[in-house]
This record gives C-alpha cells, structure tokens and sequence, in this order.
C-alpha cells in the first residue's frame, strides 16, 4: 500500500499523516526480504556464540574479565549485525534494489559507529539542559527574588526537560538508526533529528504509537499460526509416523536426546521456525522506522537546518579558539616574565652615605661637689671650706 502524497511544483512532496500511517501497513511485508531475516538470524547466532564461548572460557580459567569481554563482544556483533540489516531494509524502503548480505555489512562497518556518535551527543545535550536548569535552580535560592524567579524558571525548565526527553526517546534514539542508513554524515543526522524534534515530535510520536500496535499485533498473528501449525503437524506426525507424543510440549523434550531420531529432527526443524518467527517482529518494526523517517524528512528542508548548525558550530569553535589563544598567550607572557626575573641580576644594595667630620658640641664642665671629711671633735662630716663644726662648734681652722 503506498501512501498518497501531494506534490506541489517547486516545492518538496508533502505526505499528510493518515497517508504516512497506513504507509507503515507496508512494513508487514518485511517477512519477504529474505536476506535480512537470514542476516539477522545469523547475527543473533553469532552473538549467542560468542557470548557462550567467552563464557566458557571465563568459567573454565575462573576469570570475570573474559565473560566480560564476550559479553562486550557479542554486543558489538549484535550492534553491526542490526545495522546491516536496517541497511537492507532502508533499501527496500526506499524502493531501491537490496544489496547482498557482504555489501550490507560492509557498510554497517564503516558507517554505524555515527549511530553512537550521534547518540552521545545527543545525551550530552540533555545532560547539558539539567545543568543549566540546575544551576538556574540555585540562583532561585537567592531570598526575596528567588521565589519570584522561580515562578518562572519552574514551568519553563519542566516545560524544557520533559520535551528534550521525549525528543531524546522518541526521535534522537528510535530515528538515529534510519538517518545513518539512509547515507546521511553524523553532522547531517544531528541536524536533521534536531529539525525533526523541532517540527514533527508529535506526529512522530503518534507514528511510533501506530508501528508499535502494528508489530505487536502481526507478532501476535504470527505465533499464533505458527503454534497452532505446530500443534497440528506435531499430532499428525505422532500418528502416522509414531514418535509417541500428540503434543508440541512432548515434541520439545526431544531435544534432551533421549526420543528417537524423529523426535529431534521435528524438535531442530520446529526450533527454527520458532527462531524465524522470533525475528519476523524485529524486522517489522526496523523497517517501520524506516519508513517514518523518510515519510516525515520528505517535506522538511533541511538546509537552513544544516546551515544553522554549521554556524552555530563554527561559533563554539571560534570561542574555543579565542579562549585557547588567550590562554597560550598568558602563559607565554607569565613564562617570560619569570624567565626574565630569573636571568636578571639582583640588584645592588644602595652604598652607605660617606661618613662626614663631626664635632661634638662643647660640654662644660659639671662642678663637682666639695668632698666632706669629718670633725675630729665629733666625727660629724664637714665640708672643706667649713670654719666650725656644725655639730658641737670645734674650730677646724
């Protein structure tokens, strides 16, 4: 079912929204492409592998590290392996013919690492906004101002979070897969998220509502016909060819070896179909992805969109620079001022001032007191110049 469009000369095709919702009816038919359910598949056993085998090892030698590492490993094959498989079905999307499994992971290799660029950068930014709003909080503290600014900050900053998050969870994170898968650079995705967040958050947001139904219904469709076939076959075959259960419970416990060879043979061919009905849902809602990102970037310019990030972050690079100059700057001036201080000699100290001829002032003499002695008569002292003993009147002269 394609979505009808309407096209106006010289303007972009526009896609109204109940058209961009039945166009997602398309991505049921993503059970066909036959090379994604195979790579997927093989990705999903792969990772399982690696994870297992790491496992094993890390049991064996006792080690945590190496369950570590598988684990990390098998992450990292899940990670390309998916993006391979968002390739494949961006092509179909897009009405283009399906590359082959080597060509698709290829280009997840040298391309899906922006998908994690893209995504931390987005994270830095809402980390960025609760910072600012938290510091903006603090200042409200302030007495008398503060609860006057607070009734502004308070609903702005909500207001701020609450869309950055759902910007965060139901564009940058969901649509930064397609973005990349369409060839888009990492500077190019980040703005044309942001484009998309800025115009089209609701309408995306219903999309994803839409394909999320969608999906789990047909998911629902699926494993119903698939047990109910089961059960069916399962009993059939106890019966005509007597592997001695009627039901798919009984089938299963083949698989502990201990049925005959039928048994496990219908026990692994049953497994597989479980398996294959397993990623039929992922492959639905990965090509219903991508569908929305091309149903909503169709009427979007995303020059200005471009064009604005450009300067904005020719901006931040030409502060950085200024600020980085300065700094070099005043570092070389303070290494030269103590290279200077260093290499100039210390100064002399100031010579003492020549001493100069001085003449103490003339002092005159003190008189010195008489020296007294003492009358013979009496022994009382008397002066020098006296006549008579002041005491008992003996001549002394």
């Amino acid at each position: 079912m394609n979505a009808t469009r309407t096209d106006i000369p010289g303007q972009p095709s526009r896609i109204t929204f109940m058209s961009a919702a039945a166009s997602l009816i398309e991505a049921t038919n993503a059970f066909r492409n036959v090379r994604a359910i195979i790579l997927l598949g093989l990705t999903f056993v792969c990772a399982a592998l690696v994870v297992a085998l790491f496992g094993a090892l890390g049991a064996a030698i006792g080690s945590v590290a190496i369950a570590s590492l598988g684990g990390l490993l098998g992450f990292v094959v899940a990670f390309y392996g998916a993006n391979a498989v968002g390739i494949l079905l961006m092509r179909e999307a897009q009405g283009e013919a399906s590359p082959n499994i080597l060509d698709a992971v290829t280009t997840a290799l040298f391309s899906s690492h922006r998908v994690i660029g893209v995504v931390l950068l987005q994270l830095l930014i809402v980390l960025a906004a609760v910072i600012i709003v938290s510091i903006v909080l603090f200042i409200c503290k302030v007495p008398l101002l503060g609860p006057l600014l607070l009734t502004v900050v308070f609903p702005v900053s909500a207001l701020l979070l609450g869309v950055l998050v759902f910007a965060l969870f139901y564009v940058m994170l969901p649509l930064a897969g397609p973005a990349v898968w369409s060839g888009s650079t990492a500077f190019q995705t980040i703005a044309r998220l942001n484009a998309i967040a800025r115009r089209k958050l609701i309408p995306v947001i219903l999309l994803e509502v839409a394909l999320f139904i969608i999906t789990m219904f047909t998911a629902m469709l699926i494993f119903t016909v698939v047990f109910i076939g089961l059960s069916m076959a399962g009993g059939m075959s106890a019966a005509i060819i007597g592997m001695g259960s009627t039901s798919f419970g009984g089938m299963m416990n083949g698989m502990n070896f201990g049925g005959t060879g039928h048994m496990v043979a219908a026990s692994i061919g049953g497994g597989i179909l479980l398996a294959i009905a397993a990623v039929v849902p992922g492959l639905i809602f990965t090509k219903g992805m991508c569908i929305i990102y091309l149903d909503v970037t169709r009427d979007i310019d995303f020059d200005q969109s471009e064009t604005s990030l450009s300067e904005g972050l020719a901006a931040v690079r030409k502060k950085a620079g200024e600020a980085r100059d300065k700094a070099k700057e005043m570092a070389e001036q303070a290494k030269t001022a103590a290279s200077s201080a260093a290499s100039s000699p210390a100064p002399a100290p100031a010579p003492a001032p020549a001493a100069q001829d001085y003449q103490a002032p003339a002092v005159e003499p003190v008189p010195r007191p008489a020296l007294r002695s003492l009358c013979p008569n009496c022994n009382s002292p008397v002066a020098s110049d006296d006549a008579f003993c002041g005491n008992c009147g003996f001549k002394l002269r």
